[in-house]
Parts: C-alpha cells; sequence; structure tokens
C-alpha cells in the first residue's frame, strides 16, 4: 500500500482538527495552557512527517522530509521559536494543510 494513501494518512490529520478547535480557543483566552496543546501537536506533525519519509537533497547533501512543503524546516522553526504567540498556530495550522496537500499528490505520482 502506497503510504501517502488518505487512510494511512487520516489519523495524523484527524488528530490535528480535534485539537486545533481548543488550541484556537486557548489562544483567545490567553491560556497558558496553550503551550502544552501546542508542543503535542508540533510532536505530532513531526512524526507525521517522519512517517512520510525522507530523500537526499543533492543541492544541500541533508535529508529532507518528502511531505515537507515549501521553506517548511523554517516555518516549522517559527512555530518552536513563538509557540506562545497565536502566529504559531496560524503557521501549524497552514503547515498541516499544505502537508495533506502535498501527501495527495504525492499519493497520486507514487501510484
Amino acid at each position: 500500500m502506497n503510504r501517502f494513501s488518505k487512510e494511512l494518512l487520516a489519523p495524523h490529520f484527524e488528530k490535528w482538527d480535534l485539537v486545533k478547535e481548543e488550541i484556537e480557543k486557548l489562544y483567545s483566552l490567553k491560556d497558558k495552557e496553550v503551550n502544552t496543546y501546542m508542543e503535542v501537536a508540533i510532536r505530532d506533525y513531526e512524526q507525521l512527517l517522519e512517517y512520510g519519509g525522507s530523500e537526499l537533497n543533492e543541492r544541500t547533501g541533508n535529508l529532507d522530509a518528502l511531505l515537507l512543503p515549501l521553506n517548511g524546516e523554517e516555518r516549522l522553526q517559527f512555530v518552536k521559536d513563538r509557540i506562545a504567540s497565536h502566529y504559531a498556530y496560524i503557521q501549524l495550522d497552514a503547515l498541516y494543510t499544505e502537508t495533506k496537500k502535498k501527501a495527495a499528490r504525492l499519493f497520486v505520482m507514487k501510484k
């Protein structure tokens, strides 16, 4: 089975869908507990990237996660560095959305 199939990746995205509303609410209340939720969401996102695998970037010589969107490393670092900021949540939500689209594209390409 293709590792980028909707069925295999769905649990990762469903987990985010369940927690993101709570994170949004905690940010609006300026509740410090949001940091804990964000840390878990970041770990879950990194697990999703690991599951997707990686390949050698010939230009840089680094291993790049296949599911990571454009400028994903910098954007994920922004989320980690500014976890208390609502903008970190917005960026993490965008990363999940773009990763989902990239997974769908990779699924079609790997068929």
